[in-house]
């Protein structure tokens, strides 16, 4: 009987263990589906689970060698449930959201970011820890990234406010509203957006009307290095940014993307200020 009793034990012991491990390892084959989301995956240690990615999914550089199974076009389904991934992440903007019920009916898990603020970065982070059982991980992570974003708030609180035109893209030339991600960094930096007012997000100007403002500083935040003199500005000097030789282009993944890298990019732009 006493043998019975200890079989059994070790039966229920053995399975708790087995349970335990399963669920530290819950998903073994992640696709992350957008930029921000791959560098998520690899600061938690993810990065061997990762069996496919979105396009401009290039940082940090092994995320390079993951096959490609969506762009601003949409999932490549087939190529992507060839792949059995067990946890599929996506960013709520991008046009792929569409395809999420294909996803779901299949039985594979979503996760889908939306960040809104700076702030969110943490907490985002924090809930895909929770989620992949990376919970000591992700805390450690966001507690710096919230530490160096507050210290980056209290450096620059009291630079003085300068009038900047933020460009996104030259040609259209476009540009943020005060309801968008970049004016989040604006507002670090103390910057003054000229169409804060704009009732667009990112609404199509003209340089008339940036000449009508007059700003002190624009940014440009294009991957070319000869941004600049595509965009022209070179030939307007009578608006103070060009008179005085305060033109910048600023990395576009340290601005636009949802991750820590933000915080150099915030400081480049703080910096110009200066």
């Amino acid at each position: 009987m006493r043998l019975i009793f200890k079989f059994i034990f070790f039966a229920i012991l053995l399975k708790s263990f087995s349970s335990h491990a399963v669920e530290q390892n819950k998903y073994q084959k992640i696709a992350t589906l957008a930029p921000h989301l791959t560098e998520w995956a690899y600061s938690l240690d993810l990065g061997e689970k990762i069996v496919a990615v979105s396009a401009y999914s290039d940082f940090p550089e092994h995320a390079k060698e993951h096959p490609i199974v969506s762009d601003v076009n949409g999932i490549n389904l087939e190529k992507l449930i060839a792949l059995q991934p067990d946890l599929v992440m996506l960013w709520k903007n991008s046009q792929i959201l569409g395809q999420v019920d294909k996803l779901e009916a299949l039985g594979i898990d979503i996760f889908i970011s939306d960040p809104k603020t700076l702030e969110d970065i943490g907490s985002e982070i924090l809930r895909l820890g929770k989620v992949t059982n990376k919970q000591i991980l992700a805390n450690k992570i966001v507690d710096q990234y919230l530490s160096d974003l507050t210290n980056l708030r209290k450096k620059f609180i009291k630079m003085p406010k300068r009038k900047a035109f933020f460009q996104i893209w030259h040609s259209p030339l476009i540009t943020a509203n005060g309801d968008t991600w970049i004016q989040n960094l604006m507002d670090v930096c103390q910057f003054e957006n000229p169409f804060f007012q704009h009732e667009v997000p990112y609404p199509t100007v003209n340089k008339e009307q940036v000449l009508l403002h007059n700003p002190d500083i624009i940014i440009i935040s294009e991957k070319s290095e000869n941004s600049a003199q595509l965009s022209g500005w070179q030939s307007l000097s009578m608006i103070n940014a060009v008179k005085n030789n305060k033109v910048f282009n600023i990395d576009p993944d340290h601005l636009h993307r949802f991750t820590r890298r933000v915080l150099f990019g915030i400081e480049a732009l703080c910096e110009i200020s200066q």
